[in-house]
């Protein structure tokens, strides 16, 4: 976000709630005020930069969670797929011997 840009009330809501998750709390219509232009103390410009850089630090991780989690459930379904096929293997050899026994005739 840029300091000329104008949000609207729903997009500085939803940026008021995006600060809250990592602890700076500003109101939707300060915000508005903020990024509108109006005078900011230095404390609030403060806030306001560590909340932005802390929100997209918070996404990367969230978004490095979910490849984690799409990488570790394409491990564990391959993994299930080898053991299917293995167990498959095994009773198909299992059919095979017990096929053998019942035709084999006794001396």
């Amino acid at each position: 976000m840029t300091a000329s840009q104008i949000v609207g009330r729903r997009q500085a809501r939803r940026l008021s709630r995006r600060f809250g998750r990592v602890g700076v709390t500003t109101p939707p219509e300060r915000l508005q005020l903020m990024l509108a232009g109006a005078p900011e103390v230095s404390a609030e410009i403060a806030d306001f930069n560590f909340a932005l850089i802390a929100a997209q630090l918070k996404r990367e991780q969230f978004g490095a969670k979910i490849q984690r989690m799409k990488r570790r459930g394409t491990r564990s379904l391959i993994f299930v797929g080898l053991v299917l096929v293995t167990l498959n293997f095994l009773f198909c050899m299992a059919y095979a011997l017990f096929s053998m026994t019942l035709g084999a005739s006794p001396l």
